[in-house]
């Protein structure tokens, strides 16, 4: 089966509402870049699917996440009245398909929902590896009740901040690539993407809905930070974030928060609302202040040489 014949496939899945999920979608895929999916097929039929980006690093062919996607999820074609030890048995059936659909490649790593598999034992047996990452979600509730979750201390400087800044929609795609690229610079990092790239997928958000720039502006009607919120059916996504020292001085990263959360649950009406985690201890804290639950995702990798393992240990 050829590329082409893949994708074509998939997206006849997604078009069926069979595979769902913002980043899992074919748009979505189109916008991050170069893209391929492995399918599992059983008697002519597709039963899995895994989109992934391939590409190359330190001269080697690679397997990876798509640019700017926190997570993703492997489907699969469950039926709804199979027993659990079979499922177990069909399970490792599919995955062992998705691997062999892939191509030849000398690193796969990935980043998976821990609801993508109930066993991920199939990868370990053909000698995978597993690190536990995590996200932090907080499920729908009304804002009375979120309000009771948002630590004490949290609460006040959320009052604090709205009493001096002003929260818009839509910010200029330039000035909110800005703010982050000034963020990044600020961490002695860099930028980890270009301004076109990041225009090529807001275009894509904007054209399909999914997604709101915020900015918070003091009383001058200076910007002093900005958050972008995604969506689909069942959960937000607080994808990207960045402020100056003002922003960071008047809590306006923490008052943006918060507006999302209230967009998410009150005007979206999603399931959960996931914050795209991290696992800095710094950010991870503020998240919990929240209220937020941490979420187990399964980075999965494989290197074919000794020599990337020694890489990888060094980069990640």
């Amino acid at each position: 089966m050829s590329r082409e014949e893949r994708k074509k496939k998939y997206i006849t899945l997604c078009e069926q509402g069979k595979i769902t999920g913002l980043f899992m979608q074919p748009w979505w895929l189109d916008a991050t870049g170069a893209w391929d999916v492995a399918l599992a097929v059983r008697n002519d039929q597709v039963v899995g699917a895994m989109p992934y980006a391939p590409g190359r690093r330190w001269g080697i062919a690679t397997v990876g996440m798509p640019a700017l996607t926190h997570h993703l999820r492997i489907w699969m074609d469950k039926p709804p009245d199979i027993s659990d030890h079979k499922w177990l048995t069909r399970e490792k059936q599919i995955i062992w398909l998705l691997i062999d659909d892939l191509p030849s490649y000398g690193y796969f790593s990935m980043v998976f929902e821990e609801r993508s598999f109930n066993n991920w034992l199939p990868f370990h047996w053909k000698g995978f590896r597993q690190e536990m990452r995590y996200t932090f979600v907080i499920d729908h509730m009304d804002q009375n009740d979120l309000d009771q979750h948002i630590n004490r201390n949290l609460k006040r400087n959320i009052k604090e901040a709205s009493a001096d800044l002003t929260i818009k929609r839509e910010v200029d795609a330039k000035v909110f690539f800005d703010m982050c690229k000034n963020t990044y610079k600020r961490q002695n990092m860099e930028m980890p993407y270009s301004f076109d790239f990041f225009s090529k997928i807001d275009a894509a958000i904007t054209s399909h809905q999914a997604g709101v720039k915020l900015g918070a502006y003091d009383q001058q009607g200076r910007l002093t930070a900005v958050s972008y919120l995604l969506w689909d059916n069942e959960r937000a996504y607080y994808l990207l974030a960045g402020d100056d020292d003002a922003g960071r001085q008047h809590g306006a990263s923490i008052l943006l928060c918060r507006e999302a959360l209230r967009i998410a649950f009150e005007e979206k009406h999603v399931k959960a609302f996931d914050f795209c985690g991290s696992m800095l201890e710094s950010i991870t804290e503020i998240r919990r202040q929240f209220g937020a639950r941490p979420e187990p995702l399964m980075k999965i990798f494989k290197a074919r040489y000794k020599w990337l393992d020694v890489l990888y240990s060094l980069t990640r």
